[in-house]
């Protein structure tokens, strides 16, 4: 089915003053897998309500975005900071004449592989292979919750049985997405060929879009503020420590901070083929983020201080479920001798279908970093109290 040729009129008339470097709906290089057009959404509008109804989104309201603090509903969650990105990506994109359902894509879906308990949940996964390779001579490769996204999109299936299946170009912007280097301008690159793109590209190449390097940008405007009122919110800092240059330049509170960087951006962007800040706000953005944001609240020791905790459960539920792997009962329909977790587990294998060759290490870290903050406390508790019993 082809779309409908009256809201195809219209599409083009929407984008008619897009840039020639914007990303037109109407060029989409498709999906990996064909996928039966539309007739009254675009490609990237498609990819948006797909990745909306998906179970890893729905996750991620139960993840952590830096605060741990599963009982505090005003902390911010990997959901509410996808959000945040889509809608601040949306803004930029619009005022320089960008495809926004494109950059809104690669923003809901940027974050779908990330693990529990936030980036301590993905520094804690990378000891686990730390130790394991120690300890069995192998080399697990670096787990980066930007290849693990792009994992999520291309394997893990929905209800229907189905992958997400999203537009290169959308994998490509999910994949490429990391935004922790300070970039004062980013440029993408043009002459990419998507279809080459894969779990490889993480942390080592730049988008192929500017709607993708506009997300980029924006995973840092969207958290430099609102991981500020976080902290406040818990007592850890307060507005008279923001530095001198950061408040006179940027602002004290997390609106102003992030239309201060919105505005620059912009101002400094428009007609160009990339991405920039100006020197001033740049200089600012790297001081809060650097000078302030890592040494008064990603560092202090009431974070630091659960890396043993969640080392801990990430450690004994991935060697656990590596374990179970080995028992042939496991994948057998009618044993009944299992408890819930496991049940869930030997559920995830049957719907993943994966290849043969799939190292039994991917398919427990798979597992694992689909779990919320909530499901791998309780199931690390529920496995080793029972562990205790026997």
């Amino acid at each position: 089915m082809l779309m409908d040729p009256e809201y195809k009129k219209l599409v083009l008339r929407l984008e008619k003053h897009y840039p020639s470097y914007a990303k037109k709906s109407t060029e989409c290089l498709g999906r990996r897998k064909y996928l039966e057009e539309d007739p009254f959404r675009t490609p990237f509008e498609r990819d948006c309500h797909r990745v909306l109804h998906s179970f890893p989104f729905r996750r991620l309201k139960h993840k952590t975005q830096v605060f741990f603090a599963p009982k505090d509903d005003h902390i911010c969650t990997r959901l509410e900071h996808s959000l945040h990105v889509a809608s601040i990506s949306s803004t930029i994109c619009k005022r320089l004449h960008l495809n926004h359902v494109l950059a809104e894509a690669i923003a809901l879906a940027h974050d779908l592989g990330h693990p529990p308990f936030g980036h301590l949940g993905e520094d804690a996964i990378n000891e686990v292979f730390k130790d394991f390779n120690r300890r069995h001579k192998k080399k697990l490769p670096k787990f980066m919750h930007e290849a693990q996204s792009l994992r999520v999109i291309d394997t893990f299936r929905n209800s229907l049985h189905e992958p997400l299946n999203l537009t290169l170009e959308v994998r490509d912007g999910v994949v490429c997405h990391y935004g922790e280097r300070n970039e004062k301008a980013l440029k993408p690159d043009y002459d990419k060929n998507l279809l080459l793109v894969g779990e490889s590209a993480a942390r080592r190449e730049k988008p192929a879009t500017l709607e993708g390097c506009v997300v980029r940008v924006t995973d840092t405007i969207s958290y430099l503020g609102r991981d500020f009122e976080d902290a406040y919110m818990a007592g850890l800092v307060s507005y008279k420590d923001i530095p001198p240059n950061v408040k006179s330049v940027l602002g004290d509170n997390n609106s102003t901070i992030i239309g201060s960087l919105i505005n620059d951006l912009v101002d400094n962007s428009k007609g160009k083929e990339y991405l920039q800040f100006s020197d001033r706000v740049y200089d600012a953005l790297v001081e809060m983020k650097e000078s302030f944001n890592y040494k008064r609240i990603y560092n202090r020791i009431e974070l630091k201080g659960q890396e043993k905790r969640i080392f801990g459960i990430m450690n004994g539920l991935f060697n656990h479920f590596l374990k179970l792997l080995a028992r042939k009962e496991l994948l057998d329909s009618k044993a009944n001798n299992h408890n819930y977790y496991t049940n869930v587990f030997r559920e995830f294998l049957k719907d993943m279908n994966y290849p043969r060759a799939t190292r039994k290490e991917q398919k427990v870290v798979d597992f694992i970093a689909g779990m919320t903050d909530n499901f791998a406390m309780a199931c690390f508790e529920d496995l080793f109290e029972i562990q205790r019993v026997i």
